[in-house]
C-alpha cells in the first residue's frame, strides 16, 4: 500500500485498533483554536461506542491500521 496521509481520510473508512476493534470514520473534526485535525470513530460492533482521536494518532501504525476493502 502507498503511504496513507491525512488528506486520504474520508468518512466510512475502517481502521483496526491494536486490540482488534474495528472503528469506522464518522466525520472529520476541526476544533476551533487547534491546528490538529481529529476524527470521530464509531465501533463497528457497538455503534453506541465512539471515540475522537487526532488524525496523527489514527495514522500511527502502532495504534491503528487501515482495513483494506
Amino acid at each position: 500500500m502507498a503511504k496513507f496521509s491525512a488528506q486520504d481520510i474520508v468518512p466510512g473508512q475502517r481502521f483496526e485498533q491494536r486490540q482488534g476493534f474495528i472503528w469506522r470514520v464518522a466525520r472529520l473534526i476541526h476544533f476551533p483554536g487547534e491546528d490538529a485535525m481529529h476524527v470521530q470513530l464509531i465501533n463497528e460492533r457497538d455503534s453506541s461506542s465512539t471515540k475522537t482521536v487526532s488524525v496523527s494518532a489514527l495514522l500511527d501504525r502502532n495504534l491503528f491500521k487501515l482495513v483494506e476493502k
